[in-house]
C-alpha cells in the first residue's frame, strides 16, 4: 500500500486543526476532545469511497463538523453558554484556508522554542511543563513552587512573554532580517 494512511496524514495537521479548534472553541481541553473525535471520525472513514482531491479541505470539514456538533452538545447542556456566531465561524474557516503555513518556518520556530526553554532556569521549565504537559492548575504550580496561585500565574504570564521574544529574536538571526 503506497498511499500513506488518512490517519497518518490527518496527524500531520495537527497543529493547523488545533489552532483552527482554539480559534472556535477558546478551550483547549473542548479542542482537544474535539481533535480526539475527529480522528476517530478519520478512522472510521479509513477506506473512503471516492479518492480525496484535497485532503486537508476534506479534514477541515470532517472537523468543523465535529466542533459544531460539540458546541451545539454544550450549548444544550450549559443554557448560558452562546453559541459561535456564524459569521466569526466564516472568519476563521476563511484564514484557516488561506493559511499555508511553511514546513521550514514552523521546524524553525519549534527548534527556536526548544532552546528558548532549555535556556530557561528549572523553576521556570518546571512550572511549564505542570502547566503545559500535566495540565495542572494555577494553585497546584503555586504550591510546588512556593507561590501564591496569582504570582504562579503572573510568573507564567511573563515567562510566556519572555519565551516569546526569544523565540522572535532566534528567528530574526536566522533569517537575518526584521521580525
Amino acid at each position: 500500500m503506497s498511499e500513506v494512511p488518512l490517519i497518518k496524514r490527518f496527524l500531520q495537521h495537527q497543529s493547523d486543526f488545533m489552532a483552527y479548534l482554539m480559534a472556535i472553541t477558546r478551550d483547549l481541553d473542548a479542542a482537544e476532545e474535539i481533535f480526539q473525535n475527529a480522528a476517530v471520525a478519520v478512522i472510521e472513514h479509513a477506506t473512503p469511497q471516492e479518492p480525496i482531491r484535497d485532503f486537508r479541505a476534506w479534514a477541515k470539514e470532517l472537523v468543523r463538523r465535529q466542533a459544531l456538533g460539540y458546541l451545539r452538545r454544550q450549548s444544550a447542556r450549559l443554557k448560558h453558554l452562546r453559541p459561535v456566531e456564524p459569521a466569526l465561524l466564516e472568519q476563521i474557516d476563511h484564514i484557516f484556508d488561506e493559511e499555508t503555513v511553511d514546513d521550514e518556518l514552523r521546524q524553525q520556530e519549534l527548534t527556536a522554542l526548544r532552546d528558548c526553554i532549555q535556556e530557561t532556569a528549572e523553576p521556570q521549565r518546571t512550572m511549564l511543563g505542570m502547566r503545559y504537559q500535566q495540565r495542572a492548575s494555577f494553585r497546584e504550580i503555586g504550591q510546588a513552587v512556593g507561590k501564591t496561585e496569582s504570582a504562579a500565574q503572573r510568573a507564567l504570564c511573563r515567562l510566556r512573554k519572555a519565551l516569546h521574544d526569544c523565540v522572535r529574536y532566534k528567528l530574526v538571526a536566522i533569517r537575518g532580517s526584521h521580525p
